[in-house]
Parts: structure tokens; C-alpha cells; sequence
């Protein structure tokens, strides 16, 4: 199988004269575990890295709602949200519903089981990024082997990212959209890949559903929605009902 990244530039960002703010989008699913690991690791940043965070996170229908930021004091603002309905691989809407959320500015788009280290964040918030350009991150198994960068973990502006026009829901329920979203990335944007890295705990604790199977025969009609799309198309995004968890 060939590199998703194969043809994209591997580049390294220089300092900006001053730092930007950082807004994690992340979609969170029947993981207390691995998101209070999260938060642990999160409040070992120093406070020149945390004062630039901010945090929405997206409970896609768990079967148990989060509660993992009552049981916790939150090293930077987190606000929650939560997908009424449970359907299987619904980090579409998660992401597009944390992207709506997010003030204006840059995000940091990654999935629960994906940490970011403090080295790495330094370098995103520090960094003089292009917002016309989406970054993707090199990457390791938290075991120290170097893998393939994450094919959807991203960062980018905030407008560029509705710029794109988001996930589309109309995949949601289907495992394997993330390619359909790159080559709409694609025509709108090129795509770099930081030497900075983010590290994988894939199955680590309940990190990753276990709940879902994945690539399934019914994850074949993914090809035949995207064929249906005809001139004018959009992207479905915010489609799903959803609320505000109050921590």
C-alpha cells in the first residue's frame, strides 16, 4: 500500500516572534481511562505551554456519557460536548461539531488514542506556520518506533478547515472516510508534514474502541455515496443533534 504522505513535503517550522493560541479538537468514545491519561499528561506541560491551550472534546455516543471532567481539575479551558445518537464511527460530526466550536484560530485535529508531546506542542504553538497550508505530524508508537504519520491528525486554521468544508457526515457509520477527506484537503490546500511528532497508544487501556469492528463489508458503500455526488455537492456537517456537558 502506498504512503498516504508520499508526495507531501517533510518540513520543519521556524519560532515566531510570539506564540499563537492552540485549540485541541478531539472526538472521545468510551475511553475514562485514556482521556484522564490525557489530562495527566496534559498538565505536565509548563504554564508557557498550557496558557496558550484550549480544549473541545466530543463524546460521539458512548454508551456510559463522560464523566471524566467532574472526577478532574482541567490543566486549561475543556469544553465538552456530546452526540445524541451512537452510531459507529461518527468522529465526522465529532471533529466538525469541535471545529463550529472553537474560537477562531488554529486547531490541533487528533484523535483520543494520539498524545501530544510537550516538545511537540511547543513547537505548534511557537511555530510560523503558513494558514494556508495543512500540517500533518510525524510519528511514533509509544513504544519509540517510528510509524506512519497519522492520516487524520492535522494542524490548520480554523477557517481554512470550514474552508474544506469539514467531514461529511453523510459517511458517518462507514470505517475508512478519512482518505475522502484528504483529497478534498487536497484541492483546497497542500498538505506538509512536520518533523514534529505525536505519539500513538493505540489499544492502550480503552484507548480504542474495541465496541466497533473495523473494515466490515458494509464499509464497501462509502465508494458507492461518494460516486452519488453530483454538481453542487456539499459536505453534510452538523447534521447530528448534540449537547453541552456541563463540567
Amino acid at each position: 500500500m502506498a504512503l498516504w504522505c508520499r508526495a507531501c513535503p517533510v518540513v520543519t517550522v521556524t519560532d515566531a516572534p510570539t506564540p499563537k493560541p492552540i485549540t485541541l479538537v478531539m472526538p472521545y468514545y468510551d475511553c475514562p481511562r485514556f482521556f484522564a491519561q490525557q489530562i495527566a499528561h496534559w498538565w505536565t506541560y509548563p504554564d508557557t505551554i498550557r496558557g496558550h491551550l484550549s480544549a473541545v472534546i466530543v463524546d460521539d455516543g458512548s454508551p456510559e456519557p463522560a464523566h471524566v471532567l467532574r472526577q478532574q481539575t482541567v490543566p486549561f479551558p475543556i469544553r465538552l460536548f456530546r452526540i445524541e445518537q451512537d452510531v459507529r464511527w461518527n468522529w465526522l460530526a465529532a471533529r466538525n461539531i469541535g471545529a463550529h466550536h472553537a474560537p477562531v484560530g488554529w486547531l490541533l485535529v487528533t484523535d483520543m488514542d494520539h498524545q501530544v508531546p510537550a516538545v511537540t506542542m511547543r513547537a505548534v504553538i511557537q511555530g510560523q506556520h503558513d494558514p494556508q497550508i495543512v500540517y500533518a505530524f510525524s510519528r511514533r508508537e509509544h513504544t519509540g518506533d517510528v510509524i506512519t504519520p497519522h492520516s487524520a491528525s492535522f494542524l490548520m486554521t480554523r477557517e481554512l478547515f470550514w474552508r474544506i468544508g469539514g467531514y461529511d457526515e453523510t459517511l458517518s457509520g462507514f470505517y475508512g472516510t478519512d482518505g475522502e477527506y484528504r483529497r478534498r484537503v487536497a484541492k483546497v490546500a497542500p498538505i506538509h508534514v512536520l518533523t514534529d511528532a505525536l505519539v500513538r497508544y493505540e489499544y492502550v487501556a480503552d484507548s480504542s474502541t474495541q465496541r466497533y469492528k473495523r473494515k466490515q463489508p458494509e464499509d464497501a458503500a462509502v465508494g458507492k455515496l461518494i460516486a452519488k455526488r453530483g454538481k453542487g455537492w456539499r459536505p453534510k456537517t452538523l447534521s447530528f443533534a448534540y449537547h453541552e456537558v456541563s463540567a
